[in-house]
């Protein structure tokens, strides 16, 4: 009898190594101090699945098991970025989403390929810098970009790097390869901003293995680069709310379209201190740099209503509040994943003309793409094609959720895909920006359940009210 035990407890191990997947317990700790106990998994997936006998990798996750003696199909985060980890997502702020769906099935935390627990090469970057004291503008910026991706690219394949393997249907397919390791029929996809990018790859590809996806901050086969009109539009909502809270005179747009004539006529110089060397330099705030404060800080509103409280210091000439930018516009670091990722995705000719078209109206010009880089800027990235961009057509249940305050991803970006999703559903969130737009109401994760558990819902709009 023990012997029948022990070959009972031993056989799924044994099953899932078979196939490449291998599963053992895992407390899993949360930063909040709270843990509970989860499995931790590692599937053995081909570099390139059109190789499979080729080289490979490992891919971890960690699997936090149903509470329902029913489950459903189980459910797999795919985070955004790209670059972002799941396994993390699930250790920070999205702790209590995990735990709450798991009354519909097992959740997974996956790191995908190049990123968190699944990266083999954690160790490299390449870093990017533009000399404070020099005035940049949107040319400058997309040759230092360049420059630093080619440099990037030589680097990583001297030391091994297959770059060409980084793409978003590799991605997908990766899915498809933990789908089977699992045993489970189907997947129930939830991906955010970035993950929403690859879970309609996966939709694409495998539209028979898909139970439910939930597409939050879409970002659509054709939204790598994003529209300036878009941004546009966000500016036009955010002078409506401020009216609306009672402010008075010329209005945002003014506001700011004056601003920036000033810092065609003077860049403003402000003093930095560096925060190694404790050295003292001066930063000549050019307009670009204004115009990609400003974008940057639409992602949500939190951010950018503390850019509107440096505002009125910016307008009475004194730039020093500025400072604390200086390091995230003028210098940064490329990453093997990310990089060759977006660069992969691209954009089609005509989004690109009229990415063009829309940026040089625009009040922010150039600043919803800053260095922006496609697949020939990136030696041994291939260009995922027209295929991959082109109109998507599922009958699979699809939920859709947009806040009208999200500067990433515009709720246009999710009803463009609307006349190929048959059984879609947009959840619009009133006053939520990119970051809120799973937790900053309760009212979201009982309509995520909802779905998940199969019930009907519909269009539906609910004010998101700003936390205090």
């Amino acid at each position: 009898m023990r012997a029948v035990l022990l070959l009972t407890l031993i056989l799924p191990v044994c099953v899932a190594h078979a196939q490449g997947l291998e599963l053992q317990p895992h407390p899993f700790h949360a930063r909040d101090g709270r843990s509970v106990q989860a499995e931790l998994g590692t599937l053995s997936v081909p570099l390139r699945h059109a190789r499979p006998e080729g080289p490979g990798m490992s891919l971890r996750f960690v699997r936090f098991k149903s509470t329902n003696p029913s489950p459903g199909a189980p459910i797999v985060y795919l985070a955004g970025g790209p670059g972002g980890s799941g396994i993390d997502a699930a250790r920070h702020g999205r702790f209590d989403l995990f735990l709450a769906l798991r009354e519909v099935a097992d959740v997974i935390a996956l790191d995908q390929r190049g990123t968190g627990e699944s990266n083999p090469h954690a160790e490299l970057s390449h870093p990017w810098a533009i000399p404070l004291d020099q005035r940049v503008d949107e040319a400058l910026l997309d040759t230092t970009m360049k420059k630093a991706a080619a440099e990037a690219s030589r680097a990583w394949t001297a030391a091994g790097v297959d770059l060409g393997a980084y793409t978003t249907v590799e991605n997908a397919d990766d899915l498809e390869a933990l789908r089977k390791a699992l045993g489970a029929p189907k997947l129930n996809l939830w991906g955010i901003s970035y993950g929403t990018h690859l879970g309609l790859a996966y939709l694409r590809r495998y539209p028979q293995q898909v139970e439910h996806i939930i597409l939050a901050g879409v970002e659509g086969p054709d939204d790598t680069w994003k529209r300036p009109a878009h941004a546009e539009a966000l500016l036009d909502r955010w002078e409506a709310v401020l009216r609306a809270e009672g402010e008075q005179g010329p209005g945002l747009r003014a506001r700011l379209a004056k601003l920036l004539k000033s810092l065609r006529r003077e860049p403003r110089g402000v003093e930095v201190t560096d925060p190694e060397t404790g050295a003292r330099r001066t930063w000549k705030v050019s307009p670009f740099d204004l115009q990609r404060t400003l974008f940057e800080s639409m992602r949500d509103p939190t951010t950018f209503r503390r850019f509107l409280a440096l505002l009125p210091a910016l307008e009475a000439g004194d730039f020093a509040p500025m400072a604390p930018f200086a390091g995230l516009l003028r210098e940064g670091a490329l990453r093997p994943m990310s990089l060759a990722m977006d660069a992969a995705s691209g954009v089609s000719p005509a989004r690109q003309a009229l990415i063009r078209k829309e940026a040089s109206k625009s009040l922010l010009g150039g600043s919803a793409n800053p260095g922006a880089l496609v697949a020939g800027d990136v030696p041994g990235v291939s260009d995922l094609g027209a295929s991959f961009r082109g109109p998507l057509k599922a009958s699979v249940p699809v939920l859709l959720i947009s806040g009208t305050l999200d500067g990433r991803t515009s709720p246009d970006n999710a009803e463009a895909l609307r006349p190929g999703l048959s059984k879609a559903v947009h959840l619009v969130l009133e006053g939520a920006g990119h970051d809120g737009l799973f937790q900053s109401d309760p009212r979201i994760l009982e309509r995520m359940t909802s779905f998940l558990k199969g019930e009907a819902l519909r269009d539906e709009r609910l004010e998101i009210k700003a936390k205090p």
